[in-house]
């Protein structure tokens, strides 16, 4: 490893400290270090500790997923190397993945945003000045089950008197429409007449 990189970098998150969640997501009510707020924190102390930082997209994968108002999100997962190297030194490399998700064309953007905050948050170690999450436990509850429908049995009644995988198919649709549970289905689904 290059000592004049290792000590910019070590330069640079001196010089920058902390950087708040200042940002609120309203639709799921929490605070959140936004690209912007972390750029604006550390670039004047890139340029002053002279250390250089540059991104290679090395796989990026796309996808669609649907969105609350019957639109379409697009995806992009992001797979990126970014180099940082002091004026006089040797690069060090790392790799962040990102992903980020857009009813427009923005989707890559956001997750080259992502992935360049994360990067910058893990490479200069950067604090929030906020509490401890583990300062607060949380206890899980049980996982309701969903209700058992009370005719399973008449289903396997009727499965069981089906005489050809006509009448199994139907009764098997039948249990499936009225809500009938995935043993019972199943079990009905190894019957051959």
């Amino acid at each position: 490893m290059s000592k004049q990189t290792l000590t910019a970098i070590s330069n640079v998150a001196k010089s920058v400290g902390a950087v708040g969640k200042t940002g609120t997501n309203t639709a799921q009510n929490y605070k959140f270090r936004g690209v912007d707020a972390v750029i604006n924190a550390v670039a004047p102390a890139l340029r002053e500790h002279g250390l250089v930082l540059y991104p290679e997209v090395l796989t990026a994968n796309y996808d669609t997923a649907p969105n609350k108002s019957g639109g379409l999100n697009q995806i992009a997962r992001l797979t990126v190397k970014y180099t940082a190297q002091a004026i006089d030194g040797e690069p060090i490399v790392s790799i962040v993945a990102a992903e980020a998700f857009d009813s427009g064309d923005k989707a890559t953007a956001k997750a080259m945003s992502v992935a360049y905050r994360t990067y910058l948050i893990q490479l200069l170690c950067l604090p929030t000045d906020e509490p401890d999450p583990d300062e607060s436990s949380y206890e899980v509850g049980v996982r309701p089950r969903a209700p058992r429908v009370s005719n399973n049995d008449e289903w396997m009644a009727k499965a069981l008197a089906a005489t050809s995988i006509d009448e199994l198919k139907t009764v098997y649709l039948a249990a499936q429409k009225a809500g009938a549970d995935e043993v019972t289905l199943g079990e009905i689904k190894k019957l051959k007449p």
